[in-house]
């Protein structure tokens, strides 16, 4: 495992709803991230203290990698911790097997979506009002990058 990233704790499920309900406008409960943390891999970033800062979840099956959720606190951006997360969790996949990493983005989300390309990520699908929004519905961009 990469240096300074952990996997996530039972009793980190609740921060990582926080964190995850700071931008997101449909956050996952932390009941849903135990239930996927019970069959899909994650891991968090923490700071000296142990607060976790950020965090991803995704799995690796039949030669797919999937993200799933990806977050960094809004005061902990901009230091790398998305990219050291994405990072981290796709050479954990690539050493599975996987030979292909998927996932959708917020057409709105342009941190992530940056973070995505510059990762190797292109963009190759559209869901059509996937998202729900407080004005209506937004589209899912379906990115994917070969490993």
């Amino acid at each position: 495992m990469p240096e300074g990233l952990f996997p996530p704790r039972p009793e980190d499920c609740v921060r990582l709803a926080a964190i995850d309900a700071e931008t997101n406008p449909s956050p996952w409960s932390a009941d849903a991230f135990r239930e996927s943390l019970a069959r899909s891999r994650g891991l968090t970033v923490r700071d000296d203290s142990g607060t976790v800062l950020g965090f991803v979840v995704y799995t690796s099956v039949a030669g797919a990698c999937e993200i799933l959720e990806l977050a960094v606190t809004v005061p902990a951006r901009q230091r790398g911790l998305g990219r050291k997360l994405l990072e981290a969790a796709i050479e954990d996949a690539v050493s599975e097997g996987a030979r292909r990493c998927i996932l959708e983005v917020r057409e709105s989300n342009t941190a992530a979506r940056a973070l995505y390309a510059g990762a190797g990520f292109l963009v190759d699908g559209r869901r059509k009002a996937y998202y729900r929004t407080a004005e209506g519905r937004e589209d899912a961009l379906l990115m994917s990058c070969d490993l």
